[in-house]
């Protein structure tokens, strides 16, 4: 029995339900397996350091992930993907009109609920997260929680959100 691609179609969407729910889990599959590099570059590190301060270097890649979320939450997405810029400003190549920042979704609002979907906040996390925890190998056994903290901070809430937002 040959189909039409008309009945072809329909069957399809009738086995697959929808594929914006496949889209969505797809998402979240991908960006758990990117979340799960933190521990990747934990086990990474405690094997690199001293038995003494393992614990100190897994308490920094928790506090990353931590740290991270709240971060990339308040401001970080926003400067990411935030590309509403006011009426009068001049759009640059016809795209966003606001080349160095984005300005819109600070702490997730002004209607984000409405447009992206917080599994796009996920995945984006979890690569901002995971960037901010390549580092702590480095600074392992060298560097004191309050400042790396502030520096999870820093580069997720700002550094890293402005290189996204640019390319």
């Amino acid at each position: 029995m040959v189909l039409t691609d008309d009945e072809e179609a329909a069957i399809k969407a009738a086995v697959l339900g929808g594929s914006a729910d496949i889209d969505v889990h797809w998402i979240l599959y991908c960006g758990t397996l990117v979340f799960l590099m933190q521990t990747g570059f934990a086990m990474l590190c405690a094997g690199s350091i001293r038995a003494k301060n393992a614990q100190n270097i897994l308490l920094k890649n928790l506090l990353d992930a931590c740290v991270g979320a709240i971060w990339f939450w308040a401001t970080g997405y926003a400067l990411a993907y935030g590309q509403a810029g006011s009426e009068g400003d001049q759009q640059v190549d016809g795209g966003d009109k606001n080349w160095f920042i984005g300005n819109k979704y600070f702490f997730l609002s002004k209607g984000y609920e409405n447009e992206g979907g917080y599994h796009n906040w996920f995945f984006q996390f979890a690569f901002a997260a995971t960037a901010a925890t390549i580092v702590s190998g480095a600074v392992a056994e060298r560097c004191s929680m309050a400042a790396y903290a502030g520096y999870s901070a820093l580069l997720t809430g700002f550094v890293y959100p402005v290189v996204v937002h640019w390319v």
